[in-house]
């Protein structure tokens, strides 16, 4: 077979066939950054794909903590719907642990006169996906081990 019609063959199987899930993105530091880019654009589909099923979140919209899919899923449709827009100044990640720093913005800031604040997340993963998302308020209770 000649190298022209190998090269073709190559781009066919490249273009048709999906890419194995081994291959999927498991960069946790960049799935905190896909996660927070899908609800600043009001993507509460795209966001809920990173998150486990058994999925805790504990913040300032959930306090007390939000636990498993469809309390975080509310959540997060509640911060949607206030315009919640973070904007990352920081992110590190160490195995399966990220950390960050953000600006956040909001209706509800707004609406109590303030015109954003900083924020710190600690997420953990397991297996790829979201097992933990906190951002403690000053003062409050620690989050719950995932």
């Amino acid at each position: 077979m000649s190298n022209r019609a190998c090269a073709c063959l190559f781009m066919l199987f490249a273009v048709t066939c999906p890419v194995p899930a081994a291959f999927a993105q498991t960069d946790p530091a960049l799935i905190f950054r896909q996660a927070i880019d899908a609800r600043n654009r009001g993507d509460l589909e795209g966001l809920m794909t990173f998150f486990a099923p058994d999925a805790v979140r504990e913040d300032a919209s959930c306090n007390p903590a939000c636990v498993g899919e469809a309390a975080v899923r509310r959540s997060f449709e509640k911060n949607i719907a206030d315009h919640f827009q973070a904007s990352l100044t920081v992110v590190e990640g160490a195995g399966d642990t990220v950390t960050g720093r953000a600006e956040v913005r909001s209706d509800a800031l707004r609406a109590n006169g303030v015109d954003h604040r900083m924020a710190s997340y600690t997420i953990k993963f397991r297996a790829g996906r979201i097992v933990l998302w906190s951002s403690p308020l000053a003062g409050g209770p620690a989050a719950p081990k995932p």
